[in-house]
């Protein structure tokens, strides 16, 4: 489907929602292409470091240490990260005002509830990554 725009990156420290996320993106033919990080700092240290050309950042904003929010900030800061122009959207259980506000502040592509079904899920990934994969961004390239 994507796998020549580069790996999905997933950060959440929740094992079910690892494993619903897992489970969609293998049915949308990605199982090869996951990155999963249950914190941050360990996103971040693949992200400075990899070869590879993420497609997409999937973040939960509720992380112990460094938060989504803190995370998008650190990405933000770093040139390097910043000029590869990784889509980048939040999934969270609950949307609260404030953490919306300052997520569309920090510039991020999308914020989303998680979904407690897998159809429902998959309807949520498959929109993402249908529009993803068919802007035009620098990371298109």
């Amino acid at each position: 489907m994507i796998t020549n725009r580069g790996p999905v990156v997933v950060i959440d420290d929740d094992r079910d929602d690892q494993e619903l996320f897992l489970e969609v993106l293998t049915h949308f033919g990605l199982k090869d292409f996951i990155r999963q990080f249950e914190d941050c700092p360990s996103a971040l240290h693949y992200l400075e470091t990899t070869p590879e050309r993420p497609f997409l950042i999937l973040c939960d904003i509720n992380l112990p240490g460094m938060n989504g929010l803190e995370f998008r900030k650190r990405l933000n800061k770093n040139d390097f990260l910043r000029m590869k122009s990784i889509p980048f959207v939040f999934l969270s259980t609950a949307a609260v005002q404030a953490q919306v506000q300052e997520a569309y502040e920090l510039t991020v592509q999308g914020f989303f509830i998680k979904q407690n079904s897998m159809a429902a899920m998959q309807d949520v990934f498959k929109r993402l990554l249908d529009y993803w994969k068919d802007c035009v961004h620098p990371n298109s390239f």
